[in-house]
């Protein structure tokens, strides 16, 4: 059992660390969609649209590998709990059924799960698009 419990305290440990990316993001997209707010009231110029564009683009790389990242971490824990050749409690056993893992996976750039992947496109659409949409500066 000494095994199971070395793997779990360091797959929370990974997860909190990303939980801290989780607050970091909320906390830039917060930022970004308050730049596209002030756009639409208050104008923006082409050069501002611009560096908007590329600072979101930064951003929601961010985000999607963050999300990435998360996927990958809970693959290789239930993989990792399921090759522990221990017995697993009753709550530790469905996890690993519910994640059905079978390989290691390292995390890209985008999230692994479809949803994910549909979230961070509207999140890139509202930026960029919520920018672009903005009048110019207002005199």
């Amino acid at each position: 059992m000494e095994q199971v419990s070395l793997i779990n305290q360091s797959f929370i440990a990974i997860l909190q660390l990303n939980g801290l990316y989780l607050i970091g993001n909320i906390i830039l997209l917060w930022m970004m969609f308050r730049g596209v707010t002030n756009a639409n009231l208050h104008g923006a110029n082409t050069f501002g649209k611009a560096l908007h564009s590329v600072i979101s683009l930064c951003v929601v790389a961010f985000i999607s590998g963050t999300f990435a990242f998360a996927g990958a971490t809970v693959n290789n824990w239930a993989l990792a709990l399921s090759e522990s050749g221990e017995e697993l409690n009753g709550s530790l056993q469905a996890f690993v059924d519910g994640m059905g893992a079978t390989e290691y996976t390292t995390a890209g750039l985008l999230p692994s799960d479809p949803l994910g992947i549909v979230f961070v496109l509207a999140i890139l659409v509202g930026l960029i698009g919520g920018m672009w949409t903005a009048p110019g500066p207002k005199e």
